[in-house]
């Protein structure tokens, strides 16, 4: 078994044990990053625009909060469904989620 590493278009690097043929690269780029402010009916956040090469957007939130999970990836204008019905623990799986 040999490990093989994928470079991402979002500046992300993953290695993957395996065959480079068992493996499929989730392709992105990142568009726009700004911050939410926490108020009364929403928590703080980071937010990261991405398209998929799937030729979908989708928003990762990186939620300032105590314990995990700590991301979420959002197809708008579904703010309040998570992609896959979950949040992550890291940022990378939150892009996963979404760009497969």
């Amino acid at each position: 078994m040999r490990t093989t590493f994928l470079a991402l278009t979002g500046a992300v690097a993953i290695g993957l044990l395996g065959c480079a043929s068992d493996v499929q690269a989730a392709q992105y780029t990142i568009e726009q990053r700004f911050h939410q402010p926490a108020a009364s009916n929403v928590e703080e956040a980071d937010i990261t625009v991405i398209n998929c090469s799937n030729g979908r957007q989708y928003y990762i939130y990186g939620y300032y909060r105590n314990r995990g999970p700590y991301y979420r990836a959002i197809i708008p204008p579904y703010w309040g469904n998570p992609v896959g019905g979950k949040d992550h623990q890291q940022f990378e799986d939150a892009i996963e989620a979404a760009c497969y």
